[in-house]
């Protein structure tokens, strides 16, 4: 009976990880999204605010997404379908607190792309852009 009650923890688990992903917003390739990160967001690890959009990106596409808000500063990551971090950027270029990852597929799948907020209180929180666009299909 123990064994049992483990397996449909884990099972239960996994469910509702599985639904919190269900849930995140969707990004198009080539569309750009008007979003907000609010003290009601998820928090992040650095201290700021987050959101999770999932990608659908198939094998060997070379994938540009880029993050700006005049309000905060982004940091963006990008997640394989396996979870495993794939790429991850704060500042584009110096002076410039944009966030942009270049980064190539090597499978088909649902792929998960976070913005993150630096900072705390007011300096992490307000409105975004965030595009992602196929550079190179190989």
């Amino acid at each position: 009976m123990h064994k049992l009650s483990l397996t449909a923890l884990a099972a239960g688990l996994l469910m509702a990880a599985t639904a919190a992903h269900a849930a995140d917003p969707t990004l198009t390739l080539g569309r750009l999204v008007n979003d907000s990160l609010s003290t009601s967001s998820r928090p992040s690890d650095g201290g700021g605010r987050s959101q999770d959009y999932t990608l659908q990106l198939g094998a060997n596409q070379l994938v540009a997404i880029s993050a700006k808000s005049s309000e905060f500063d982004p940091v963006l990551m990008l997640f394989a379908p396996d979870g495993s971090r794939l790429a991850e950027n704060d500042d584009r270029a110096d002076g410039d607190t944009n966030a942009l990852i270049v980064a190539s597929t090597t499978e088909a799948g649902e792929y998960r792309v976070r913005i993150n907020s630096l900072g705390s209180g007011e300096d992490s929180v307000g409105a975004y852009t965030i595009k992602a666009s196929v550079v190179s299909d190989d």
